[in-house]
């Protein structure tokens, strides 16, 4: 089985509310936290999880919610340059889903196959009045997806010998997990299924942030279950069973890599 490396990508910076994240738990603490892609390569292959947030989502320095935020083309390009690549060199782009901060750059990307769950891109197409209250799905993205090379998947599916995706709908309908095989063992890339570890492992008292200094947290009450839900759960039930699924894959708590996590910034995974 081919063995890959995973390079996570900062492509932005948010700061948030921590209840944000972590419904009800250290309300009013302020979080940075990174928009991030992840570069993949099996020493073949060169592939991209995520496009990270297009610089006209962000107004006046502020994106989703008020929260102060920088990203954008730039950032993407600053990154993948850091890695010695340029756009065109990535052969295949996946999307954990569709919202503005992970598919906002698809452009960038027009010699790569671009690669999302069908029940995604029926989401972008018809999203629910809440979706577009909050801003979650940016429509002009369905112009620019329509002139790459697109390919809808159907649940799970083996894409690459070493990597496989996962479909774990709840944050949306089409987010899907990528499961990675390294030298390491198996890495999960969560996506927005699980934004932060303490969502997926309640039971945390601190955090890294992305200068590596540490954050003392609330650790959830033991009656709230094996997970904590973001606030950004459209389908409760269906993202309860998608986290369950994860934890029941992971080697170690450590192979989960969760969407928009600090402490990961500057590692290697494999």
């Amino acid at each position: 089985m081919s063995q890959w490396l995973i390079r996570p990508l900062v492509f932005g910076v948010i700061e948030v509310k921590k209840e944000q994240l972590t419904t009800g738990l250290d309300v009013g603490l302020p979080l940075k936290v990174p928009y991030l892609g992840f570069y993949l390569t099996d020493g073949s292959r060169k592939v991209l999880c995520d496009t990270g947030i297009n610089a006209k989502y962000i107004i006046d320095g502020k994106a989703w919610a008020g929260s102060p935020a920088e990203g954008g083309g730039k950032w993407v390009l600053k990154a993948l340059a850091a890695e010695g690549l340029t756009p065109d060199e990535i052969d295949t782009v996946i999307y954990s889903h569709l919202h503005n901060d992970h598919a906002g750059n698809c452009h960038l990307f027009s010699h790569a196959r671009h690669v999302f769950q069908d029940a995604e891109w029926k989401e972008l197409l018809d999203p629910l009045p809440s979706m577009m209250i909050r801003g979650d799905f940016d429509q002009s993205l369905i112009p620019e997806m329509k002139n790459l090379n697109c390919q809808r998947i159907v649940g799970d599916v083996e894409l690459f010998d070493g990597l496989s995706l996962i479909l774990t709908p709840g944050h949306t309908a089409g987010s899907q997990c990528l499961l990675v095989s390294t030298r390491q063992g198996v890495y999960i890339i969560a996506g927005d299924t699980v934004h932060i570890l303490p969502i997926a492992f309640p039971f945390m008292k601190e955090m890294t942030l992305m200068d590596g200094s540490r954050l003392q947290i609330t650790p959830a009450p033991k009656n709230w279950g094996a997970a904590v839900p973001s606030s950004l759960v459209y389908d409760h039930y269906a993202w309860y069973r998608s986290v369950y699924r994860i934890q029941s894959l992971l080697r170690s708590p450590e192979h989960l890599i969760a969407g928009h996590e600090p402490s990961i910034v500057g590692k290697v995974f494999g």
